[in-house]
């Protein structure tokens, strides 16, 4: 029983998808400037770190337009930015 157990958690384990805390393209911004925000301070040593925080600038000033679309766009570069 404790063997069936532990293979049903190894496989549920394998087959589910993980997740990064927020999805993209969902027609909001908020999620995107969170995960944003939870990265930009472990990845100060990134060679983008300042262009990232300047263009999360310019996504919050999309947002605030209502410009939802051009926020997550602009928000995924800056992300993109600090990942390497």
């Amino acid at each position: 029983m404790k063997t069936q157990i532990i293979t049903a958690s190894v496989i549920a384990m394998i087959t589910t998808s993980g997740w990064a805390g927020h999805s993209q393209g969902n027609g909001t911004c908020t999620d995107d400037l969170i995960h944003w925000q939870n990265m930009i301070d472990k990845r100060s040593d990134a060679p983008l770190w300042q262009y990232s925080k300047d263009t999360q600038v310019k996504a919050v000033e999309q947002r605030l337009k209502g410009n939802w679309a051009e926020c997550e766009t602009l928000v995924e570069e800056a992300i993109r930015a600090i990942r390497k």
